[in-house]
């Protein structure tokens, strides 16, 4: 159950979904955390169990939870997810929130993006969250606190979800059918975003260019290899940022596991078993190596120039270690 789901992310998120199952929710709560860490999924876990009719909630097969599954539950009232929303939505939704509970318990007001709301959208809501209307459930997510008022942060009841971890997120994966290699990639790059991840997952264009950039580091094996890589990943200057993140995810997840003495993963890429041999401070060398690659490419040195002097740093690293 989504609820169920919920309560295994840390102790604030189970006493919040206690506290909804149980039909004592506080009068506001703000989810916070990093996108695609399940803010929203619990957001509206709990905010289903309000209505539920089963003595498990949310049910997902009563009545109400058809209908907020569907989008039409009459008491439920959702400013979605977008760039900017101002202060004339949320009056609106004020003004909805006057009507009494059309099924006589609850209402939840849902805020898919509190830190999208201008300071008078903010500033507009904090009257209502200081004298909320009878049975009404606010609940927004964000993710993070500088985007609100301290204001607003003071009338909500504050839960902090944290990044789910790679194990998490290859079980994730691999009950939606992703092979244990393809998941174990998967998870070493998503940044422990579950959102992310699944995105990734379906991104046909997007495991080309990881097969394109991994074979081209892995291809470089002395001084000689260089002009290969190079000539392999010329093409990708319009996305130089995303092989600087991909190299260097690689590199942290590289250096994780030496620092622990952990053996490769099963199903490992063919990239993080090119880098197992590698001894810290190699990997800590071409960290260093990456983040002068973004600060040349900063400074408008020719993507071509910046990517060669990387790759003869890696190719001069490699060698070291294969000694």
């Amino acid at each position: 159950m989504l609820l169920a789901e919920g309560m295994r992310r840390g102790a604030a998120a189970r006493c919040l979904c206690q506290a909804f199952a149980s039909g004592a929710p506080p009068h506001a709560a703000l989810l916070l955390g990093e996108e695609g860490i399940g803010k929203r999924t619990l957001m509206n876990a709990c905010a289903q169990s309000l209505f539920c009719t089963a003595e498990e909630k949310p049910c997902g097969v009563c009545a109400p939870c058809k209908r907020f599954a569907a989008g039409s539950h009459p008491d439920v009232h959702r400013i979605a997810r977008k760039k900017s929303v101002g202060v004339d939505e949320v009056r609106a939704l004020i003004a909805a929130l006057q009507v009494a509970p059309y099924e006589g318990g609850f209402r939840a007001a849902i805020f898919e993006d509190a830190g999208a709301m201008t300071v008078q959208a903010q500033n507009c809501l904090l009257k209502t969250l200081e004298e909320p209307p009878a049975h009404t459930v606010f609940l927004l997510a964000a993710s993070s606190e500088s985007a609100l008022l301290p204001t607003v942060l003071s009338r909500c009841a504050l839960v902090r979800l944290s990044p789910f971890t790679e194990a998490e997120i290859v079980q994730m994966l691999q009950g939606r059918g992703a092979s244990p290699e393809r998941a174990s990639q998967v998870a070493q790059l998503c940044g422990g975003s579950a959102g992310k991840a699944f995105a990734m997952l379906e991104d046909g264009a997007f495991w080309d260019f990881y097969a394109r950039v991994t074979a081209a580091l892995c291809g470089v094996r002395g001084p000689q290899t260089v002009l290969d890589a190079l000539n392999a990943l010329r093409d990708e200057k319009g996305d130089a940022a995303l092989v600087c993140d991909l190299i260097e995810n690689e590199l942290l997840e590289a250096l994780h596991r030496a620092a622990l003495s952990q053996p490769l993963p099963a199903g490992a890429a063919r990239l993080a078993q090119a880098l197992s041999p590698a001894p810290a401070a190699s990997l800590v060398a071409l960290l260093d190596g990456v983040r002068a690659l973004r600060e040349r490419l900063k400074r408008n040195v020719a993507w071509q120039a910046a990517l060669e002097r990387f790759l003869f740093q890696f190719s001069e690293e490699r060698s070291s270690w294969q000694l």
